[in-house]
């Protein structure tokens, strides 16, 4: 099975429409149709069907956010290999112009100056300019911008190339195409059992790839009719064991079958991680045992175990069963030896949601939607935290408007019964460290959570004493999305999260997991560090639409890969104890 000559890929569409919005911010169009072919872009990337399929089957509009000219362009692409609009803004700047617009500090307005004025029309153009010193010929360019620039391109040169074949996407993105394939496969006739492997299975931030595994006494026709789904844009190998394709969207799909008998011994190998899997079979070798994806072998005798089921593996060795999210090699084997493994939080211990938006600033939705949304899925409480002013672009709120809000969060509480309305807001923590509030008016909410969104060029130092500063605040309770990484975009700015951890632990001040799919921070592993130095964990959806309650899944998976327990989490207690917890 493989795409007709001419049906161009998911992922050639999702770049094609990045191309073109990363052109129209160049030119300086408007927010709205930047958005518009960025967000195609993502939906295309990630959708498991054929994009090319539906627009000539007439279908493609009933995607959300597709329109009229989206259709048209994707047929145009289809039918001639070319769209118009593309090939023109081609011919007026340099491809490579783009990539100097996604340095940290350039930007699309600064990359077409720098086009306009010095005809610098990609880094190793740029880095001579700066060698030369002509970027001072560039109006509002001075000694900070080219130093900023220079440790920009820095950065950009030293990064390993991407791999543009195989590139990592979010497990969000993922997932959805992951579970699709997992319910068909569990579907097909001579399917006793089917799992997700790999990294999707451990809660992996970013993916790259899809594995499954079946358990079969028919192996051969589950792969011949696995291969005719339509999720599958071709198939790369066929065995008859083993199939490799690949989706629509470019994700690389890996299917094992073994007999029921061995199901267990395959899911444990398949999930992974290699650093896993090395150290378990090192523990096995030094308790007279080999493993394999088929069985564990006892080397003296010669005598092999299969396991029809996964805990079954860590039975027979000796060990306490590890949760797929522990198994990333981080001593997990020795704590599982010595019965030392925590219990891990699951998502039902989560009593409600410390941090969500509204359509008062950016959010989506209501604060009655929400507010139902949150009851729907068995919250006990919710709290609005829109932002402050500072953040100007999500219309954030000033004094006067936040206290509007806050009685009308108090008249929502009073007359909506089974679930506990509150009213906060998210602070942004000012370049000096100061709030973006005061604090007569933060003394009137239920819950205050801080965070960065600019700024975030500063030392670690700076950064870190801004946030300690806000932490030392007697009516911040969080600190939101503390080292402000986004997944695929944007490193964590430099933070010293082991000081934090420790301010936490003194004054009770949450540090926060935010679920949001490109967030996912603090990571799993800056977690686990953080609470064995004492910090309380605060665990938030970031939700903007009633959807979006669905990043409390997320938050808690990677909650769960840094070792994370119920007790350290501050939203699995009842509000009343959450209130309670300040100690300075």
């Amino acid at each position: 099975m493989s795409e007709r000559i001419g049906h161009p890929s998911n992922a050639e569409l999702a770049r094609v429409f990045q191309t073109i919005a990363d052109y129209l911010a160049l030119e300086g169009d408007s927010t709205y149709r930047i958005l518009a072919y960025e967000r195609a872009a993502q939906l295309f990337r990630s959708h498991p069907l054929s994009i090319a399929s539906l627009a000539e089957r007439g279908e493609l509009r009933q995607l959300p956010g597709v329109g009229q000219a989206i259709e048209a362009k994707v047929l145009e692409l289809i039918s001639t290999g070319h769209i118009a609009v593309l090939d023109r803004f081609r011919t007026r700047y340099p491809e490579d112009l783009l990539q100097v617009m996604r340095l940290p500090g350039i930007g699309p307005k600064t990359a077409r100056r720098l086009w306009e004025s010095l005809e610098v029309g990609n880094i190793e153009e740029l880095t001579r300019a700066l060698r030369e010193g002509r970027l001072r010929q560039v109006s509002g360019m001075g000694e900070k911008t080219e130093a900023r620039i220079l440790q920009a391109i820095n950065a950009w040169t030293a990064a390993p190339p991407a791999d543009s074949e195989t590139p990592r996407l979010l497990l969000a993105e993922v997932q959805p195409q992951a579970e699709q394939l997992l319910t068909e496969l569990r579907r097909l006739p001579g399917v006793v059992a089917a799992d997700l492997a790999g990294s999707v299975r451990r809660g992996r931030e970013t993916v790259r790839d899809i594995d499954l595994v079946t358990a079969s006494n028919d192996a051969s026709t589950v792969m011949d009719r696995f291969g005719l789904l339509p999720e599958l844009a071709g198939i790369d190998q066929r065995g008859e064991t083993k199939l490799t394709a690949v989706t629509h969207s470019g994700l690389a799909v890996d299917l094992r079958a073994v007999a029921p008998t061995s199901y267990g011994n395959l899911l444990q190998h398949s999930t992974g991680s290699a650093a896993h899997n090395v150290a378990l079979r090192g523990y096995a070798q030094r308790k007279g045992y080999k493993v394999c994806e088929y069985d564990i072998e006892q080397i003296e005798t010669g005598r092999k175990i299969t396991c029809p089921l996964e805990p079954c593996v860590y039975e027979t060795l000796g060990l306490a069963y590890i949760p797929p999210e522990l198994r990333e090699g981080q001593n997990e084997i020795e704590e599982a030896e010595a019965n030392r493994l925590p219990t891990l939080i699951e998502l039902d211990d989560v009593r409600g949601d410390l941090h969500v938006h509204s359509d008062w600033t950016d959010g989506k939705a209501s604060l009655e939607d929400m507010a139902c949304a949150a009851r729907a899925i068995g919250l006990d409480y919710l709290c609005f935290c829109d932002h402050s002013r500072a953040l100007a672009m999500t219309g954030g709120l000033g004094p006067e408007r936040l206290l509007e809000q806050v009685e009308t969060i108090r008249a929502l509480d009073a007359r909506l019964e089974g679930i506990k309305i509150l009213a906060g807001i998210e602070v942004d923590i000012l370049l000096d460290g100061r709030l973006d509030l005061p604090d007569a008016v933060l003394s009137r909410l239920d819950f205050v959570t801080a965070s960065i969104h600019s700024g975030s060029r500063q030392s670690s130092s700076e950064i870190t004493e801004r946030i300690i500063r806000a932490m030392r605040n007697p009516h911040v309770r969080s600190i939101a999305h503390p080292t402000g990484r986004l997944l695929n975009r944007r490193e964590s700015y430099s933070v010293d999260l082991e000081i934090l951890a420790g301010i936490s632990a003194e004054t009770g001040t949450f540090l926060e997991i935010n679920g949001s799919p490109d967030r996912l921070d603090l990571s799993g592993m800056a977690a686990r560090r953080a609470v064995s130095l004492g910090a309380t964990i605060v665990i938030s959806s970031d939700a903007h639409r009633t959807r979006e309650f669905d990043n409390l899944r997320a938050g808690v998976k990677e909650a769960r890969r840094g070792w994370v327990t119920p007790a350290q989490v501050a939203n699995c207690r009842p509000w009343p104890e959450v209130l309670s917890g300040r100690r300075a």
